[in-house]
């Protein structure tokens, strides 16, 4: 069973609502080691809220509550997350016009 060093997961979202930045694809593990979220906005901050979604149901916030990152700002969440198959970190983004440029780093295991 190997280690795989990788970005899970990157982009930019610029819509408000929910976009998945990572699900552990069957029949790995992982364990989630930093999510950097950056406001790439020139005009408008952008508040956002992190989950861990489990395959099972429910939600556990794994950020502050409705986080303001201003505009060129940054939000680094560097607690070490695991994830199971099918569980998925996602991010909830509101107000107005946001451009939220994100990166999801860790590791899967077979």
């Amino acid at each position: 069973m190997a280690f795989v060093i990788k970005a899970l997961g990157s982009g930019t979202y610029m819509l408000t609502g929910t976009k998945d930045l990572y699900v552990v694809p069957v029949p790995k593990s992982a364990l989630v080691t930093s999510v950097r979220l950056a406001n790439e906005s020139t005009a408008n901050s952008a508040t956002v809220n992190l989950y861990l979604i489990p395959s099972t149901g429910g939600t556990a916030r794994i950020a502050d509550k409705d986080y303001v990152i201003a505009v060129g700002a940054m939000l680094l969440m560097e607690d070490i997350v695991t994830l199971g198959q099918g569980d998925k970190i996602q991010m909830q983004v509101v107000g107005t016009s946001p451009t939220v440029g994100y990166i999801v780093n860790g590791v899967e295991r077979d």
